[in-house]
């Protein structure tokens, strides 16, 4: 019966101190991940270029504010048309220094003129 008690009042102080280290953490999980320094930010692909001698694509994508953007793929799925929406990571407060984190396909217009004027981008 001793025995149980002993486990149990371990088991309980053990229970304690991981509750209470992750009460002490979670602040600081919070201020790193501040939704404020991540932004969507959607373009248009208008070209792709094959890096010499491999198998990476560099995709080039324009925003509506006629903003040029560029990141790499591994294949050849990225066609001139392209609807990229890409997630961006504030890195100072210059907008043009700013990383794309992930890039995501939304879809595909055969007019890039067409479809910056019909979202109003010009």
């Amino acid at each position: 019966m001793k025995k149980q008690i002993r486990t149990t009042i371990i088991a309980t102080i053990a229970t304690i101190i991981i509750i209470f280290s992750c009460a002490l953490a979670l602040p600081a999980v919070a201020e790193v991940c501040d939704r404020g320094e991540f932004y969507p930010r959607l373009t248009v692909v208008v070209e792709t270029e094959q890096v010499e001698d491999s198998n990476l694509w560099i995709v080039y994508c324009q925003d509506k504010d006629g903003n040029v953007w560029a990141f790499f793929s591994g294949e050849d799925d990225w066609d001139e048309g392209d609807v990229a929406n890409l997630l961006m990571k504030r890195v100072t407060e210059h907008e043009e220094e700013d990383e794309i984190i992930e890039v995501y396909w939304e879809g595909y217009t055969e007019d890039v003129e067409t479809f910056f004027s019909l979202e109003r981008w010009r």
